[in-house]
């Protein structure tokens, strides 16, 4: 960012700021870039560059401006409380405090060509706490479930049953499943995010879908949410713990939809109620 983005973006927090206080600003921005601030290295690839580009290729270019500027990337996500941020060249084109306010794919593809460059997408890493209905490789041990339905813009829908994790926040999905499915694509505009659980990395894209709860006695639940897929789940570490999961589901969901979840430890069953 810029010092007059940095400014502009104080005055959409504070309010307006007098002449005396923005050269206040610019001055300490000044400083600490002399303290080591460190500065943004390397350059996003261009349109026509990552059209020639492989899946692995791009995927690679991305990871190296990641590794390159992750101290930048964090202190930008600081800075403007973003969950996640758009990079080009060092400047932020767009972020969100949450993945419910990133673009959809068209926006997605109207920014990128009006850039004439693909973004980085870099977000916070996901807090995912492993609380162990499905058996685990544990002895004795069991993962609570949830029925889940997703939606997709076209009306293709898939049912899961999702481990069920309140120590997460957002809800992760197979990827590939849900492209088999048809109720997402991936278009070449597609970005893909790096995270990190139980040490390990992943790389995931945000997709807006409807997500559906059904209760016992039929009546649904339903939200807009945005799924974080996974890409290559099946060597993911999502199947660490439980080889068969196919999706995570977390608070976020349980919260859009208001729904009451009955966990029965006795029977080892999940109830939505009406």
């Amino acid at each position: 960012m810029t010092v007059d983005e940095i400014i502009a973006e104080v005055e959409k927090r504070m309010g307006a700021l007098d002449e005396r206080t923005k050269q206040a600003v610019t001055l300490a921005l000044q400083l600490a870039e002399q303290q080591g601030l460190p500065k943004w290295q390397g350059e996003n690839p261009t349109w026509d560059e990552w059209q020639q580009m492989s899946e692995e290729e791009r995927q690679a270019v991305m990871d190296e401006l990641e590794q390159r500027n992750r101290v930048w990337l964090e202190r930008m996500r600081q800075v403007l409380r973003a969950e996640w941020l758009l990079v080009v060249d060092g400047k932020v084109v767009r972020y969100g405090a949450s993945w419910d306010e990133y673009p959809s794919d068209n926006e997605l593809e109207t920014l990128i060509q009006r850039l004439g460059k693909v973004p980085l997408l870099s977000a916070a890493d996901p807090m995912i706490e492993e609380t162990a209905w499905n058996p685990t490789r544990y002895p004795a041990d069991f993962y609570p479930t949830l029925s889940v339905t997703f939606q997709g813009l076209t009306g293709q829908s898939v049912t899961l049953v999702a481990d069920f994790d309140t120590g997460s926040r957002y809800t992760f999905a197979d990827a590939e499943l849900l492209q088999r499915q048809g109720v997402i694509t991936f278009p070449p505009t597609t970005l893909w995010a790096v995270g990190w659980h139980l040490n390990r990395p992943f790389h995931y894209a945000p997709k807006s879908l409807i997500a559906i709860l059904t209760a016992a006695d039929g009546t649904q639940k339903t939200a807009s949410q945005t799924i974080l897929c996974v890409r290559n789940w099946q060597q993911s570490p999502f199947v660490a713990v439980n080889p068969n999961r196919t999706a995570l589901v977390g608070r976020s969901l349980c919260l859009a939809t208001q729904a009451k979840i009955l966990l029965d430890f006795a029977q080892q069953v999940t109830s939505v109620q009406s």
